[in-house]
């Protein structure tokens, strides 16, 4: 089924150029350095992302880059308030592409941070998706509104492909599926796309069809609502009759 979503393994648009350069001046170590000065931030910002977006199109490249993210002094904090800055604006028409392109690249770092398996769980026990979430609640589709809502769903979707039941366990208790929704019914066909990848991989794990059955009110009625019409197909229903078949839900 993920196969037939065709899930991109970055949904940023590609900035990168061929012959970027990784040693001396331009290295990782130095623009990660460079994302703590306000002079040099949203240069570092933008190469940073090219660099991860080579990564995610060749994985032998900068297999390190998480670990770097994560135990340098300052980066994530760095992050965090250049993510932060722009909580002021979503509800008002005074958002800009310019602040909305900076602050995608640097849900990209997230993004690679929550690919990494060393870094991914130090990723959720601070809680970080937490604040990507304000950018999935916003029902404002303008297109810099648009990009953040994308680009964080990347992030979502990159814990859900790991298959990794504590990521999942967090997103269901900090409830993702609210946010989910609301991107199916406001955002672009590939934010809904994004989103419904989100939910699939969810319900493939037995605590997610628990979700669903214990608030069969509000996640039912909005699946309902809002998933696509292929998701009412043979395909699916078989597969998640498989599924359940295979792990049988006890009652409570």
């Amino acid at each position: 089924m993920a196969s037939d979503l065709n899930l991109p393994e970055s949904l940023y648009e590609d900035y990168s150029t061929p012959d970027l350069p990784v040693h001396g001046p331009a290295s990782v170590a130095y623009w990660i350095q460079a994302l703590q000065s306000h002079e040099t931030k949203e240069r570092a910002l933008l190469i940073l992302s090219q660099i991860i977006m080579l990564s995610f199109q060749n994985k032998e490249i900068r297999k390190d880059l998480a670990p770097l993210l994560w135990n340098s002094i300052g980066t994530i904090s760095a992050l965090l308030q250049e993510i932060i800055s722009v909580y002021r604006t979503l509800s008002s028409p005074n958002l800009t592409e310019t602040a909305s392109t900076r602050v995608s690249n640097a849900l990209a770092l997230f993004q690679c941070v929550a690919s990494h398996p060393e870094t991914r769980k130090q990723f959720l026990k601070a809680k970080l998706p937490l604040y990507l979430y304000p950018f999935l609640n916003t029902k404002d589709k303008e297109k810099p509104h648009e990009y953040l809502r994308l680009t964080s769903l990347g992030v979502i979707g990159t814990l859900v492909k790991s298959d990794d039941p504590e990521a999942i366990r967090f997103l269901l208790q900090t409830e993702i599926f609210p946010c989910c929704l609301t991107s199916m019914e406001v955002g672009s066909d590939l934010s809904k796309q994004v989103a419904t990848f989100i939910i699939y991989k969810i319900l493939l794990h037995e605590e997610g069809l628990k979700y669903c059955c214990v608030l069969a009110d509000r996640a039912c009625d909005g699946l309902r609502c809002c998933l696509p019409l292929w998701f009412g197909d043979r395909k699916f229903t078989s597969q998640l009759h498989v599924r359940s078949s295979k792990t049988p839900i006890s009652s409570s």
